[in-house]
């Protein structure tokens, strides 16, 4: 009778790991237009829905920096920008999925551009599992924070006892409960 049951419930995980599977072949094909307005500077309110920007980690929003011997507001600077770019016309966001704490996560553009890529660039955020060229660019000119000495985001948090988060890594809706199911997540 054992054996039986073990059967059934791994063809039942079986398929809906299928199910999932083909659920997640569509993750990344529903995109958010309009406007949006920046929560700080890598996450954005569009329609309602708040999105994190995904590959990139922008200094906390009361997180300063230092610079020439001077502190400057480099969270408050990362958002100001990201405002900016959005104010530039409509938003283009194509969700790709959840984290590990439900945020929505997507790749938006702007005129074409990468948001993400963009902040990262311009060194107004470092490279969170996508962007590396982009960071690599941005410390070799010394632009934003790479011209300033400061503590990553996830470090920084740390120190100052907020949430951590790991890189984003986007966890499917079925596939995610089936994982904490079972305890592989």
């Amino acid at each position: 009778m054992k054996r039986r049951d073990l059967v059934v419930a791994v063809a039942i995980l079986m398929l809906m790991a299928l199910i999932a599977a083909r659920l997640e072949q569509h993750a990344g094909s529903e995109v958010l237009g309009g406007t949006a307005r920046a929560a700080d500077g890598d996450t954005l309110t569009m329609n309602g829905l708040r999105i994190r920007l995904s590959g990139m980690d922008a200094p906390e929003l009361t997180q300063p920096c230092r610079r020439d011997g001077a502190e400057w507001q480099c969270g408050a600077a990362a958002r100001a920008r990201l405002a900016e770019l959005l104010r530039q016309g409509a938003i283009a966001c194509t969700l790709i999925g959840t984290d590990r704490y439900n945020r929505t996560l997507a790749r938006c553009r702007v005129g074409g551009e990468d948001l993400g890529a963009r902040m990262v660039r311009e060194g107004l955020a470092v490279s969170y599992g996508d962007y590396e060229d982009a960071e690599a660019l941005a410390r070799a000119e010394r632009k934003g924070l790479w011209g300033s000495s400061f503590e990553r985001p996830q470090e920084w948090r740390q120190q100052h006892g907020r949430p951590q988060e790991e890189p984003h890594e986007v966890v499917g809706g079925i596939l995610a409960m089936v994982l904490r199911a079972i305890g592989l997540q």
